[in-house]
């Protein structure tokens, strides 16, 4: 292998490492994001209708 060859590959590998770091970041923001829209969601539907008298909403927050 020449150094020309481990050179590329070096960059190569670094370029990947990088890209998978950004994806993982933006897709943690993007569930971040989720997270809030979903809170203030059953918020509101709390606000406008809340359950009959004697029902439960069981939600995970």
């Amino acid at each position: 292998m020449d150094v020309t060859a481990a050179g590329a590959m070096s960059i190569a590998m670094n370029q990947s490492q990088l890209m998978q770091a950004v994806n993982i970041s933006v897709m943690k923001k993007v569930m971040d994001l989720q997270e809030t829209q979903v809170a203030s969601l059953v918020e509101d539907l709390q606000q406008v209708a809340p359950p009959p008298s004697g029902h439960q909403l069981d939600i995970l927050v």
